[in-house]
């Protein structure tokens, strides 16, 4: 059994971007299974407009997955040097993911009041590490 405190924040980090590179991944092959099962000459009934949320889906993950990384990055580099607690990057890594899973499969059904509560959970993740990030970096002696 590994113990949490051997657990580096690179490594974390990796573990975070391979399971963001899946979930990104499985949103392509359902676009590609989408637009395979239109037939060219007839629209399909209910899912005429599904390639295009999944699109929608895959952008929206790409417009608001770079500032998460970006502070994920930096708490991973800049925190543990001031404090080898790792579960804090590893709770903001699972609430994130779990958070931006929950919005992009809202995003496709197209369920607004469940799509906009995810948004605004992963949002305050993201500002709550932010906020992390500037109060540990604060007690850094330069």
């Amino acid at each position: 059994m590994t113990d949490i405190n051997s657990i580096k924040p690179g490594t974390v980090f990796a573990w975070f971007m391979l399971v963001l590179i899946v979930r990104r991944i499985v949103l392509i092959v359902m676009l590609i299974v989408t637009k395979q099962k239109t037939s060219p000459g007839l629209p399909p009934p209910d899912t005429s407009d599904r390639p295009t949320r999944i699109n929608g889906a895959i952008r929206n993950d790409s417009e608001n997955d770079a500032y998460f990384l970006i502070l994920y990055l930096g708490t991973a580099i800049f925190s543990y040097s001031v404090n080898a607690d790792i579960v804090r990057m590893i709770v903001y890594g699972a609430v994130y993911l779990t958070t931006r899973s929950i919005h992009s499969v809202m995003f496709i059904l197209a369920l607004q009041p469940h799509r906009m509560l995810a948004f605004l959970f992963g949002l305050l993740c993201t500002f709550a590490m932010s906020l992390d990030l500037v109060i540990t970096m604060s007690r850094t002696t330069n």
